[in-house]
């Protein structure tokens, strides 16, 4: 079995700085409350899937946003 290694780099506090003022002017937050079962359940698919929660959730709006057309 091969396994491949990643190099992670630390991320530079100017990058930090960049990164965080592109999102302030280009994201929204968006904050969720869901019971913990449910969430549980969530973040066990997400892992299973390598996705992140994000992800999970803005795929699962576009999706209902178009069947909901």
């Amino acid at each position: 079995m091969i396994r491949e290694v990643i190099k992670i780099t630390p991320v530079s506090e100017a990058k930090k700085r960049a990164n965080k003022k592109w999102q302030d002017a280009n994201c929204k937050r968006v904050q969720l409350v869901i019971p913990n079962d449910e969430a549980e359940i969530i973040e066990k698919f997400c892992c299973e899937k390598n996705i992140s929660k994000n992800g999970f959730f803005r795929e699962a709006a576009k999706e209902k946003i178009e069947r909901e057309k």
